[in-house]
């Protein structure tokens, strides 16, 4: 019995040599396994535990010595203490579910409250323009030029209120921002030119009203002859647009009564009546008797 016990004394004792000599057992009886879990880059960790070996550890978790050492950048020679951790596993990192963004709101200003900005006042304008009249129709037309040299005079009951000579460039020219009221314009008349309409005109003015008038002539001293060739006074001023406008009146001609060719006329009726006259008398004298 005791030959038997010694056999099996030495049995266990050649295992465990065995098995020392092997590495792992010792090893595998002093640690857990080390976690599975990868961290959020994906890497496997194995501690270090007390009497543990680079060998001990790559066979603990499934892989070579030599990926072991490639994994954490050892040589076989290399010291490990407890509580060291070494690579052992490499994998995908997990996925982390990303919070659904929620609409952001945008703040916005609330809109301008709307201000009424007045428009500006309308003007009161007075546009003066000199032409050569070539039809003699009192008006312009579109191929008619303009007439240089003639001066202009606007003035009220309290002055003048501009004098202006055309250049037959520029005009019309427009007296602007005036105020409502009565206004008189003239023009100058050349010693060769006549009138086609007035030279002499009157407007009144209303707030915001715009005037255009007209001034047309011709060179020479005769009247503008019609197509048919008789001749014809100047026409009356084109039409003005503002309130009120003082159109000269024509000249209408008045019969002379005193004019020395109607006298013959009421001489033969007077002596016709003296005559008649005398003749009913002596009609009458006769027949009595």
């Amino acid at each position: 019995m005791v030959k038997t016990g010694v056999k099996q004394q030495w049995m266990w004792l050649i295992l465990f040599a065995g098995l020392w000599a092997l590495g792992p057992l010792p090893v595998l009886l002093a640690q857990t396994d080390p976690t599975a879990t990868p961290d959020a880059d994906g890497f496997i960790y194995a501690i270090v535990q007390p009497n543990d070996s680079l060998w001990a550890i790559a066979a603990r978790s499934g892989i070579s010595l030599t990926e072991l050492l490639d994994l954490n950048n050892l040589t076989e020679s290399a010291l490990i203490q407890p509580g060291d951790r070494l690579i052992v596993a490499i994998v995908a990192p997990l996925e982390t579910a990303t919070p659904e963004a929620l609409p952001t709101t945008a703040v916005t200003r609330p809109p301008p409250t709307p201000t009424h900005t007045p428009l500006p006042p309308p003007l009161t304008v007075i546009c003066l323009v000199a032409f050569a009249d070539e039809n003699g129709n009192g008006e312009r037309e579109p191929t008619e030029p303009l007439q240089a040299g003639v001066a202009f005079t606007v003035f009220t009951s309290e002055g003048v209120v501009a004098n202006y000579v055309t250049d037959g460039l520029g005009e019309p020219y427009c007296l602007t921002d005036l105020t409502p009221g009565n206004y008189q314009i003239t023009r100058s008349v050349g010693r060769t030119e006549t009138l086609t309409n007035s030279g002499n005109r009157t407007v009144f003015l209303d707030f915001g009203d715009q005037v255009m008038l007209g001034f047309g002539s011709v060179v020479g001293s005769t009247p503008v002859p019609t197509a048919a060739g008789t001749a014809v006074s100047a026409p009356q001023p084109a039409a003005i647009i503002g309130s009120e406008a003082a159109v000269p009146l024509p000249d209408v001609p008045v019969p002379d009564t005193n004019s020395r060719a109607g006298r013959p006329f009421f001489i033969g009726a007077g002596i016709l009546i003296g005559l008649l006259l005398v003749g009913a008398a002596v009609f009458i004298g006769r027949k009595r008797t």
